[in-house]
């Protein structure tokens, strides 16, 4: 079975299907920052991440969500993942053969992170799916900007939950970036830490 398949009952707020990417490094870390790791409540929040995807963007792609973790925190909460319908994407780190200049953290660094990469190429692939029609981005990065951008070209919606009103405020272009859902005439914008 095809499962990019356009289900019998097309969702009530878009046509086509939604493709839901979450950057955890980025969600985790922002909500940690912000809550602390006793009060993120990460369960919650995913579960309501998922109801407002459904109810307020659309239906997903195959039924499911990627969920994209390096390595070190891909096991931390796969169960949520999969009672939730998220599949994990494993991105491993990429060892470099001399350390460089990290020019987000301005420190050396061994090996990088290929979460952001993996989550853009990912993208792109899947814009050859006949019923992708609509991009939701779960991360507060800008470094996906341009993949919002060049989405806007192709004529996908683009939809963001943002982990933190403070990811956001730097990132302004980003929220400008976001379409509105026909229906309510609100941007398709979520913000985590204020559930």
């Amino acid at each position: 079975m095809n499962p990019f398949k356009r289900s019998k009952t097309p969702s009530p707020v878009l046509t086509g299907q939604v493709l839901l990417l979450i950057d955890w490094d980025n969600l985790w870390y922002s909500l940690m920052s912000r809550f602390g790791v006793g009060e993120m409540n990460i369960e919650n929040r995913i579960q309501t991440l998922m109801d407002w995807t459904k109810e307020s963007v659309g239906e997903l792609c195959g039924g499911h969500g990627f969920v994209f973790a390096p390595e070190h925190l891909s096991l931390l909460h796969r169960q949520i993942f999969v009672d939730r319908g998220l599949k994990l994407m494993t991105c491993t780190k990429l060892h470099l053969k001399e350390p460089r200049l990290n020019p987000k953290s301005q420190k050396m660094e061994s090996e990088i992170d290929t979460v952001d990469e993996t989550i853009i190429w990912f993208a792109k692939m899947m814009v050859g799916h006949q019923n992708f029609k609509t991009l939701c981005l779960v991360s507060g990065d800008n470094d996906y900007l341009p993949l919002f951008e060049e989405m806007r070209k192709l004529g996908i919606k683009r939809a963001l939950v943002a982990p933190t009103i403070d990811s956001l405020a730097k990132n302004k272009k980003f929220i400008k970036c976001v379409d509105e859902n026909p229906v309510t005439k609100k941007r398709m914008l979520l913000i985590l830490d204020k559930i």
